[in-house]
């Protein structure tokens, strides 16, 4: 990866562009700044949740319990029925909900159930999400039994502080989500890598055979935020996906959420929309949490900097992300950082396996797999509702 030399005096408030020369001993010029933007963000957790004190025969009868719950710890909440004109959400609570990527367990009083919290500002008073999280966590965990199954996940969608995006920003953070696609591979679980929820978007199947540098004139080429979001989601018909979902018969490749970045909800127009990280894995502690959206929050805004003076040419290394990423944290004053670099010193490299393609659609999917895509396609979109709710209340 480049190596850019950077002093906490040079760092401080501002992101860097400019100088790609190697660490090798090279005179380094001294990067232009680039200011960069706040972000707001929600966060999905997706868990396996029992009652600790009512045996629940049904989803509904235990999201009754977990807003009830919530409200007596003083937590603003409100249950998503999958109806949206029956249940409206609001972009200042919590919303609870049931997941149907998730497989329940009725018998054994195990159901899959999302919780959607409110859209909160990045690095702007980062104590109070971070308190909020642990606040929901420690409620959860004193009331319920949390676990995590392979389809769980901690998602996290992002988009500036405006409430938009710029052309520039999100062909900035798309550079970044190919670049450092195998460093943020290292950090998650290994089913995490090759579930058919958070596939590839280097390999998917517009990026597949193109070089790096190909990948980055391909996002340079694009002219609209909608464009750029086809191609970063682009399926293909016969794959896996395409074939759950019935695409292989037309035989023409179509845009899918299901990556590790998904792109799609820049289809609202004209910048609106979020960019969602899909690919960690459930989380069942606060410091979980805290540490995916650090991690998302950071790389967000390094890559509004650094996304224009990546060198396709190098290969990312996660040291030198991880290093910019912590220095991120420490400027944007975020609590906690230690989390963040506790998850980098856990990181395990992926070792390439000699004629397969990281992250690549799985070869074959599950009949279970394969119903709950197609459940998917017409599951209500929280995130997306809050987020025009959440548009609402900034523009009043």
């Amino acid at each position: 990866m480049p190596y850019i030399h950077i002093t906490a005096r040079d760092y401080h408030g501002h992101h860097w562009t400019g100088s790609s020369a190697h660490h090798q001993g090279s005179q380094l010029e001294e990067p232009s700044r680039v200011e960069t933007p706040d972000f707001r963000f929600c966060v999905e957790l997706g868990l396996v949740i029992r009652s600790r004190h009512v045996d629940h025969q049904n989803v509904s009868s235990l999201e009754v319990e977990l807003s009830k719950q919530l409200t007596r710890a003083g937590i603003p909440n409100h249950i998503a029925g999958p109806d949206p004109s029956i249940s409206s959400v609001s972009s200042r609570e919590w919303t609870v909900t049931r997941d149907l990527c998730i497989p329940s367990r009725p018998k054994d009083h195990h159901f899959g159930i999302k919780l959607v919290s409110p859209f909160y500002r990045f690095s702007h008073r980062p104590h109070a999400w971070q308190s909020g999280l642990r606040r929901l966590m420690h409620t959860l965990n004193e009331h319920f039994e949390l676990t995590t199954s392979h389809q769980c996940f901690t998602h996290v969608h992002v988009v500036p502080a405006s409430g938009y995006w710029t052309l520039g920003q999100a062909k900035a953070l798309a550079k970044s989500s190919l670049y450092f696609e195998r460093c943020l591979d290292a950090l998650v679980p290994p089913y995490r890598r090759r579930s058919v929820w958070a596939k590839s978007n280097r390999h998917n199947a517009y990026f597949g055979e193109l070089s790096m540098a190909q990948c980055f004139e391909r996002i340079d080429a694009q002219t609209t935020i909608e464009g750029l979001g086809l191609r970063m989601n682009w399926c293909s018909a016969v794959s896996p996906t395409g074939v759950a979902l019935g695409k292989a018969h037309d035989g023409v490749d179509f845009q899918h959420d299901a990556y590790r970045w998904s792109f799609v909800n820049l289809n609202e127009g004209d910048g609106f929309g979020t960019v969602e990280f899909r690919q960690p894995p459930g989380s069942t502690s606060a410091s979980e949490a805290i540490t995916w959206v650090m991690l998302v929050g950071c790389l967000a805004r390094l890559s509004c900097g650094l996304g224009h003076s990546l060198e396709p040419r190098h290969t990312a290394k996660l040291k030198s992300l991880g290093e910019w990423l912590v220095y991120e944290a420490k400027w944007s004053d975020i609590p906690n950082k230690g989390l963040l670099k506790d998850l980098l010193k856990q990181a395990v490299p992926v070792a390439r396996t000699p004629g397969t393609i990281p992250g690549l659609d799985a070869d074959a999917i599950t009949i279970d797999e394969d119903q709950r895509l197609r459940w998917k396609e017409r599951d209500r979109n929280i995130a997306v509702e809050k987020y025009r709710r959440h548009l609402k209340h900034i523009s009043s």
